[in-house]
């Protein structure tokens, strides 16, 4: 019995043992890839970084070569100019739809994911429905709504649009995450006495944290780099979003290459830092609530 069963198992080794060098080949490709795909994805901001710091000479004639001298003062100009302005608005309005539209997305998505009631079918289409619709056919539409809420070239006519326009991909993003948990805390929380208000708060907040982290930060790239709503519903300068901003920053800085690179690089500090502070949240929720919704 044992001569046999050992027999048996060589082929089991044999294969396993001649599958290590296929394995670790298919390795060395992945690596190969990311690592091509890293480089190309970092190469255009560490090509502007450097030529933010180059002369406006050095960067024409030496375009792809590291600075001789660095220009550190090229960023306290573009800070000068104005960018800081845009950047603050750009922060306000993004952190207010962030919250707004993570809020009511999280609030509406456990109501359909856990609650039975007539209509509920409905108005999950409903809500998903808005992923049908382009923000370019409503520009206008909008426009007129608006002007008559008293709300053109304000804040919040930025910050209504993105968050109407928002709910429904974050909605669909953190349901499809709460049908995946487990219902057995929400009961124990019940048997304790918690309400329905208790149990999001306390249970269900807390478990979903990686989603909502990834809603919240897809959603404040969006509201971030938002160009069109931004270029239509605004027209003082002193509450333009980064784009325009940039946009009419180019335009007053012709001559001044280097000055407006390093305000792009400015731009773009921001949502780099956001990424990497939540890129594991961001990765597990994406994973988790693709899988098990």
């Amino acid at each position: 019995m044992d001569k046999s069963t050992s027999l048996s198992k060589r082929p089991t080794v044999l294969k396993s043992i001649a599958s290590r060098p296929v394995d670790f080949a298919n390795r060395i490709i992945i690596y190969i890839l990311f690592i091509l795909l890293t480089i190309i994805s970092l190469y255009p901001f560490v090509w502007l970084f450097l030529n933010s710091l180059k002369s406006e000479t050095e960067m024409f004639e030496q375009s792809w070569s590291l600075p001789t001298v660095y220009h550190w003062d090229h960023y306290a100009r573009a800070w000068e100019f104005g960018i800081s302005r845009y950047l603050l608005n750009s922060f306000l309005v993004t952190v207010l739809t962030v919250l707004l539209t993570v809020t009511l997305s999280t609030m509406a998505a456990y109501a359909l994911a856990r609650f039975k009631f007539p209509g509920q079918t409905v108005l999950l289409f409903f809500i998903l429905g808005g992923l049908m619709l382009a923000p370019e056919v409503s520009l206008i539409p909008l426009f007129r709504i608006l002007v008559r809420m008293g709300i053109y070239n304000t804040y919040f006519a930025l910050i209504l649009p993105y968050t109407a326009f928002g709910i429904p991909f974050t909605t669909f993003l953190i349901r499809a995450y709460i049908l995946g948990l487990p219902k057995e805390l929400e009961e124990a929380a019940r048997i304790d006495g918690a309400g329905a208000f208790a149990v999001f708060r306390h249970v269900i907040v807390p478990l979903s944290r990686p989603i909502i982290a990834s809603a919240a930060l897809l959603q404040a790239m969006h509201s971030w780099n938002e160009f069109m709503f931004a270029l239509t519903f605004l027209e003082s300068d002193k509450l333009r979003t980064l784009p325009i901003g940039i946009m009419s920053f180019v335009s007053t800085l012709r001559t001044e290459w280097t000055v407006v690179m390093a305000g792009l690089v400015i731009s773009a500090i921001p949502m780099i830092l956001l990424f990497l502070l939540t890129q594991r949240q961001f990765v597990r929720g994406l994973t988790r609530g693709g899988i098990k919704g």
